[in-house]
């Protein structure tokens, strides 16, 4: 080996050195990556029941005339506040005014025949029997007569409570059936319901006393407690769902008085919380199928994670449940999951 070839070997051998050296350095100074963590924690071992259902008055009256006839006037529109006894609509009265007139007559008759009747037989004129028959007369002319009354008071609509007025489903001068509804009237102090259909299989799980919490396409934002308050125990033939009534809370959250309002309930069924499981964020998770879902769990003594497998049992809203539980306390890695390898040393980024 030639002076020149030597001195080429040791160059090269110094600029791999000065390298490797350099690589070192920038591996040691290279900062840890930055992750986001959550911990842990228990829930219902099944999922909540979600339903959808419109907002009702707890106590909504469909007002309807006694008798048929034409509306002569109604006195409230949609949004009023009635009171108590408020007249809110009434009928043209001629045709039950004659009838309570005739029925009246009638009655009239029937008591000056049955105290004709009582003389002409204490002087032996008339039979008992002809008496008897006068005096079944004169009771039917009677009861006649109250029905006719009464008509004539149902010839009005009055509010059964102080409350506010819904609907209206007729106008002045309208023809109407008896029985059929003129007024919807809800009570002001009767609260608010969310009437939701259930399929069978969730009917079967919901109790009544459950807790829910309900939310409003309408508030965003805003969460009400509720309680399932009524199921029903025939299903509707037309959905062939089973209607439920939840009592939703207003007491710390005031609740606009407008019936019909879209709201989504989230029903806890006390059946759930016998047992428990581990929940976690679904960000948590970083890859998986249906029977296993791969995450890292973090060590806060020595900042590393380390990668394990779960069975996902269940995911609810934002949440997944797991089928094997992870002890109490335990933290994941969040944002940044996607990116560590095993036994990686990181960093806790702040809330």
């Amino acid at each position: 080996m030639t002076a020149r070839h030597a001195c080429l070997l040791f160059a090269a051998a110094a600029l791999l050195t000065g390298c490797g050296s350099d690589a070192d350095e920038v591996a040691a100074a290279a900062p840890l990556r930055a992750v986001r963590i959550a911990t842990v924690k228990r829930g219902p071992a099944e999922p909540p029941v979600l339903a959808t259902g419109l907002a009702a008055s707890r106590d909504e009256a469909r007002l309807a005339f006694k008798v048929g006839g034409v509306i002569a006037a109604i006195e409230v529109r949609e949004g009023e506040e009635v009171r108590a006894g408020q007249r809110l609509a009434r009928i043209e009265a001629a045709e039950i005014d004659a009838s309570v007139t005739q029925a009246q007559e009638a009655l009239n008759k029937a008591d000056r025949d049955l105290a004709r009747g009582k003389k002409l037989f204490a002087d032996d004129v008339v039979t008992r029997e002809q008496l008897d028959d006068l005096g079944t007369a004169a009771a039917v002319a009677k009861a006649q007569f109250d029905a006719a009354r009464f008509n004539r008071r149902y010839a009005e609509i009055t509010a059964p409570a102080d409350g506010r007025v819904l609907s209206r489903l007729a106008e002045p001068r309208e023809l109407v059936q008896a029985g059929a509804p003129v007024l919807v009237v809800s009570a002001g102090d009767s609260g608010t319901v969310l009437e939701v259909g259930l399929a069978d299989r969730d009917a079967l799980r919901v109790r009544v006393g459950d807790t829910a919490e309900v939310r409003f396409d309408a508030l965003p934002g805003r969460v009400f407690a509720a309680k399932v308050q009524e199921i029903a125990r025939a299903s509707d033939p037309r959905t062939g769902t089973w209607r439920c009534e939840l009592v939703v809370d207003t007491a710390n959250a005031e609740l606009p008085a407008f019936s019909g309002l879209i709201g989504r309930a989230r029903i806890v069924p006390a059946t759930s919380t016998a047992s428990s499981r581990s929940y976690l964020p679904i960000a948590a998770l970083v890859e998986g199928d249906q029977a296993k879902a791969r995450l890292y769990l973090f060590d806060p003594k020595t900042g590393t994670v380390k990668s394990a497998e779960r069975s996902v049992a269940f995911v609810s809203g934002s949440e997944v449940a797991l089928s094997e539980a992870l002890p109490d306390g335990t933290q994941v890695v969040t944002d940044g999951a996607a990116y560590l390898r095993d036994g990686e040393t990181v960093t806790v980024a702040a809330p």
